[in-house]
């Protein structure tokens, strides 16, 4: 089937959202025919794609976090990255495993700070593999004095995800084979081969765009996420508990007490002042005969009438 190049610049029009420019291109192109690619065959229908992720918590009772997280971890690498991928891990505490274990996240200190009472893996595992892999993480940690407290699985179908992807990019492929056909073929004046061009490059970016979704979501279904969360019951931290109040308390009553010091100090050099000028008025007053006012007997309990002078 024969098309002119109209349609074809027509199509990149719709697709970069330019079609004024691609509209002039098309009445100056309509001389040129070329020929339009047979379409793909459809592919065979495929079965659900689904994305399934993993989530175990496993609680200690005794200092072995790091024994079973560096046993984990190695299992894990053993496999290779096509395979199982450590992507994160944090350890707080080195436990019998002794230091902590390669790979390690950096940011350990900055956790501890932070209050981060748990350790965590975060791993991708080749989806036909991830049963057994769960399996053998349980006999690890097992093995480790640990037992298992939370198993989650989760399952997500990107199967419409996957088809509209497939489909995007086939189009935007065919599409750009055919301006890349209209380049190379020469036809037309500069102007008409520029306006092609610039079709061309925002078809491939687009065209780059939908191939990293195509991929992402491939990863997604081939790839399952497993996270380990580690948690260590210390039968010392309900001692550390109390011992935390009672410093605590100390540090209350210590704060109070300077609190009132503060107050105290402060306040001294004025109670001296005022206490100075309350005894230097007195002192005056019994030079001149000067009288308490009526109220100020009848308030400290003298009642006597005033003698004549």
């Amino acid at each position: 089937m024969r098309r002119t190049i109209a349609a074809v610049l027509a199509a990149a029009c719709l697709v970069s959202c330019d079609q004024s420019s691609v509209r002039k291109t098309t009445e100056k192109l309509e001389a040129f025919d070329v020929q339009e690619p047979d379409p793909a065959p459809a592919p065979a229908a495929a079965g659900a794609q689904i994305a399934y992720s993993y989530t175990v918590s496993y609680v200690f009772d005794r200092p072995t976090v790091a024994q079973v997280q560096g046993e984990q971890l190695a299992l894990c690498r053993g496999l290779g990255n096509a395979r199982c991928m450590v992507v994160r891990s944090t350890l707080h505490a080195p436990g019998i495993g002794g230091g902590t274990n390669a790979g390690v996240a950096a940011d350990v200190a900055a956790d501890v700070a932070a209050g981060a009472a748990d350790d965590v893996a975060m791993l991708l595992v080749d989806a036909r593999l991830v049963t057994g892999f769960n399996q053998r993480l349980d006999a690890l940690a097992r093995a480790g004095g640990a037992h298992l407290s939370e198993r989650q699985s989760t399952a997500e179908d990107v199967t419409r995800q996957v088809i509209d992807a497939n489909a995007k990019v086939r189009a935007k492929q065919a599409l750009a084979d055919r301006l890349l056909t209209i380049i190379r073929s020469a036809k037309g004046n500069v102007g008409e081969l520029v306006q092609a061009e610039r079709a061309y490059a925002t078809t491939q970016e687009e065209l780059d765009a939908a191939r990293q979704e195509q991929a992402s979501l491939a990863q997604r279904v081939a790839m399952s996420p497993v996270t380990i969360n580690y948690r260590y019951d210390d039968p010392s931290a309900s001692r550390g508990v109390i011992a935390n109040s009672l410093r605590s308390a100390g540090d209350t009553l210590a704060n109070s007490l300077a609190a009132m010091i503060d107050v105290i100090v402060a306040a001294l050099p004025w109670l001296v002042l005022g206490g100075g000028l309350w005894l230097l008025m007195r002192r005056i007053a019994r030079k001149r005969g000067w009288r308490r006012p009526r109220w100020g007997r009848k308030a400290s309990g003298d009642i006597s009438p005033p003698t004549d002078g």
